[in-house]
Formats: structure tokens, C-alpha cells, sequence
């Protein structure tokens, strides 16, 4: 019997969908560095925001007209709890360098 050829996986899918998730994190930890003003802080955020989005039910993700946008408002909020709750974290920062 003769083995069968492998199938090459298809180029463009992985590296594609590898290099969209990879410059969607990016985007999310830079907003949550530049709110925060802490490397560290932005990790935090950015974990707890996708925790939040892969927790969430499949049919609320699939009745999200742009998930994107839902993970930037999740990451703001996140962000607002943070520094509500944290005021040390921010001492030192006017509202000039967090825009």
C-alpha cells in the first residue's frame, strides 16, 4: 500500500489568522499601556478582557456585529476599574499623558 501524499496546510490561513490575532493583541495592550501607564497593568488588562470575551456564551459573540469593538470597550472598562480602584498606580500621570 502506498502512503498518502501529505496535504500541505493551506499558506494563507494560519499565518493569516495568526498575524490578525498577534496585531489585534498588540493594539489592545498599546491602548491599555498608554490609559494605564504601566507594562505590567496592560498584561492585566488585556488578559482579563479576553477572559471576558472567551467566557461570554456563543450566541451573544455570534450577535456581535464587530467583536473588535467589543473587546476595545471591554479593555476601556477594565482599564477605568483599574484605575478607579488603584489611584497609587497612576500617581504622577495628568490627564495630558493618558491622551
Amino acid at each position: 500500500m502506498v502512503p498518502e501524499p501529505l496535504r500541505p496546510l493551506r499558506s494563507n490561513a494560519l499565518p493569516s489568522a495568526f498575524c490578525v490575532v498577534v496585531a489585534e493583541r498588540r493594539l489592545l495592550k498599546n491602548l491599555a499601556y498608554h490609559l494605564l501607564g504601566s507594562v505590567d497593568a496592560a498584561e492585566h488588562a488585556v488578559q482579563a478582557t479576553y477572559t471576558a470575551w472567551y467566557t461570554m456564551p456563543d450566541d451573544k459573540q455570534d450577535g456581535l456585529d464587530s467583536p473588535f469593538t467589543w473587546l476595545v470597550g471591554m479593555l476601556v472598562q477594565i482599564c477605568i476599574g483599574l484605575l478607579e480602584s488603584s489611584p497609587t498606580q497612576t500617581a504622577g500621570h495628568t490627564a495630558g499623558h493618558v491622551l
